[in-house]
């Protein structure tokens, strides 16, 4: 019997979580750890390295190590982010097949999909391990604002790891579902006691606030009894703890300099050692005022001596060094609420998400900015991951229950217009008819038990209580958050001022949730080593209970997908906010006599010019019947998944008879013997 988990798949840490007998919870390795470093080294032995022993080695064989891959993944090779990460990283990078970007190491190369698998492949490993049973299903999440490309190798590389991917899940829709469904039942509008229990009878709009390693989302939601919806959703896919190492990275290598004359930033791996040790300050810093490290082996003089090199940071100075990168996370949320017509006083809650938030500074500008204290008792790595465990197990169930009936037709949205296609491998909409404002029926996806005892409404105020494997209750603890070293996550003896002169509590030590409904019966967690938050998503219903009807998730595609027109400009088929799955059908005509293929260039963004977007790829349809020009006509279905993920199809206008229709995507790789070449790679190589 195998089981599906829920993987957060992030730029610095990767998180698992797994439902089992009705309790979510994240998956602990042997030596208690819940969160993976996304770090893989490639060891001389051939191994593969993941997680805590590959970030050991970053410091003595930086060119074989390669971290911080997510910011870069589904990027092609001439953008600006890849570039910047090339000065930046000690490992190699080069441009690879269709404009993509692949590392080196060792001598072999790989597409960064390939490294991510292999993160993934360790964090499968792991839950099988800590559960005891095949783990061969997964959903895994990614930022709200990741654009198709991104979403299409994240898909891939959950296949290259031996995982069927049920679902691509946007990182704060994955936290908010865990809030939804109890894990931060308790967290309220305040802190501590004064926080306010959610009452499903009454609509709820949540802001998620998530900052993570690498990237920022902000996603607005109605949580309305069982339907959780998202009303707006905005993010910066270059924007994170990353960013806050590399600044503390600078002042650094500015200070050896003045001290040594020797400048790091000439040397990829010196600036390398920086960067970690940079981390390992930020982290002390949410904790305490102060800090000062030694750093070795960076700068050396005359016969190669080592020269000392001592650093000192308080966090006075790193919080005024980070203010210009909060304060930007604010821009994308002011632009989120004005996506979803909304005021700062109609939200009513607003969780923290992501390791970032950790900085005393992030939820002291959070909490100015909504004018209300943050969600702050739910450990903000692990929530994700809660999240799509409490999904992976409902989609599970619900495939389950479905595998022998018929699909539902699902109701394209038509929506047509005459698209003249030019033979320079290009296609020139004339202007679109207006879109039709039927939606599609939306799917039901499930965040809580199917046998559920009460509907969401009726469960209690949670109570907080750490609990061990098997239910017993055990003293609170620090998991190791870099290398075996256990670093202080939060500031335990103060508070943050709040916006009413109230108090912003900073985080603690992680906190592990046993979260029941009163007077029910609560099943016992699966057996060492798996330990970490959990929480009761439901309780057992006697027989002539019938099961309550599951909650209503309705996401949305969070940015345009345009199609170049004449002059360079954009004809928008699927506006940015759209709730998915969704579909647009266009009309397209050949533009030549005897034009047996057409090419539409298409991409993704807010921009009227085609070149300010994200550029996706080309559309090919081919095999098409020689006529006069515009003659034949292809009706092209465009489709936005669940996934998020770009889906073509087209049909003979004319006879309804399929034609080929082929989305080359940037630096993609999506065909057999590409996916083939890389399971042969992955084969190759075991985890250490």
């Amino acid at each position: 019997m195998s089981i599906a988990v829920g993987i957060d798949l992030g730029t610095t840490n990767t998180v698992v979580g797994a439902v089992r007998d009705g309790l979510a919870f994240t998956i602990a390795d042997a030596q208690g750890r819940r969160l993976i470093p996304s770090t893989v080294s490639f060891h001389p032995s051939g191994k593969v390295l993941v997680g805590y022993p590959a970030v050991e080695r970053r410091l003595i064989d930086s060119e074989n190590t390669i971290y911080s891959v997510k910011r870069l993944i589904g990027r092609g090779w001439t953008s600006e982010e890849v570039q910047k990460a090339k000065t930046r990283f000690a490992f190699q990078m080069k441009e690879g097949p269709k404009y993509g970007t692949i590392v080196s190491a060792r001598g072999e190369e790989y597409t960064l999909p390939e490294i991510s698998a292999f993160v993934l492949r360790y964090a499968k490993a792991t839950a099988e391990a800590a559960l005891g049973v095949p783990v061969d299903r997964a959903v895994i999440t990614v930022p709200a604002n990741f654009n198709d490309l991104q979403r299409a190798a994240t898909k891939v590389a959950g296949k290259l790891a031996g995982l069927d991917v049920l679902r691509i899940l946007n990182e704060p829709t994955a936290a908010a579902l865990a809030y939804g469904q109890g894990a931060a039942r308790e967290g309220g509008s305040g802190s501590g006691e004064h926080g306010k229990v959610r009452d499903p009878n009454r609509g709820e709009r949540v802001a998620v606030y998530d900052l993570g390693g690498g990237t920022f989302d902000i996603t607005l939601l109605d949580l309305s009894g069982n339907v959780f919806e998202v009303l707006a959703t905005a993010g910066d896919t270059s924007l994170g703890g990353d960013d806050f190492d590399n600044l503390i990275a600078e002042k650094m290598a500015d200070d050896l300099l003045k001290k040594t004359r020797f400048d790091a930033r000439s040397n990829m791996q010196a600036f390398g050692q920086l960067r970690i040790v940079a981390e390992s300050i930020k982290r002390e810093l949410s904790s305490r005022d102060e800090t000062s490290v030694q750093v070795n082996d960076v700068a050396f003089g005359e016969e190669g001596k080592a020269l000392p090199f001592t650093f000192r940071m308080t966090r006075t100075d790193l919080e005024w060094a980070s203010l210009p990168l909060v304060d930007k996370t604010f821009q994308v949320c002011q632009a989120a609420l004005e996506r979803a017509s909304l005021t700062i006083e109609q939200i009513d809650q607003v969780i923290l998400v992501g390791g970032s938030t950790r900085m005393p500074v992030v939820a002291r500008k959070v909490a100015a900015f909504f004018k209300k204290q943050p969600v702050m008792r739910v450990n903000p790595d692990e929530v994700v991951a809660l999240g799509a465990a409490i999904q992976a197990s409902s989609l599970d169930r619900g495939a389950r229950r479905t595998a022998a009936s018929p699909k539902p037709v699902k109701p394209a949205i038509a929506e047509e217009s005459i698209v003249a296609a030019m033979p320079a491998r290009m296609s020139t909409p004339l202007p679109a008819a207006p879109a039709d404002d039927a939606l599609p029926n939306l799917p039901i996806v499930t965040g809580a038990r199917p046998d559920a005892a009460a509907r969401l409404r009726d469960l209690e105020p949670a109570r907080v209580a750490p609990v061990a494997p098997g239910g017993a209750t055990v003293p609170d603890q620090s998991a190791p958050m870099f290398g075996e070293r256990i670093l202080p996550m939060g500031d335990l003896d103060s508070e943050l001022p709040g916006p009413d002169g109230g108090t912003v509590p900073s985080f603690g030590r992680p906190l592990v949730f046993d979260l029941e409904t009163p007077h029910m019966p609560q099943p016992s967690l699966p057996a060492p080593p798996a330990r970490g938050i959990t929480f009761s998503v439901a309780a057992p219903v006697t027989p002539d209970v019938p099961p309550p009807r599951p909650p209503l998730l309705i996401d949305v595609t969070p940015l345009s997908l345009n199609v170049e027109t004449v002059g360079g400009f954009c004809d928008t088929l699927i506006e940015g906010n759209t709730p998915v799955p969704c579909d647009r059908t266009r009309m397209f005509l050949t533009a030549s006599d005897n034009q047996t293929a057409v090419f539409i260039r298409v991409a993704q963004g807010e921009s009227k010019k085609f070149a300010e977007n994200t550029f996706l790829g080309e559309l090919e349809l081919s095999g098409l019947k020689a006529g006069r020009r515009g003659e034949v006509q292809i009706a092209v279905t465009f489709e936005i998944d669940a996934d998020g993920i770009l889906n073509v199809r087209a049909k003979d206008g004319k006879s309804g008879i399929e034609t080929k229709a082929r989305m080359h995507l940037l630096g993609a790789q999506t065909e057999d013997h590409e996916i083939a070449a890389m399971q042969d790679r992955q084969a190759r190589h075991a985890l250490g």
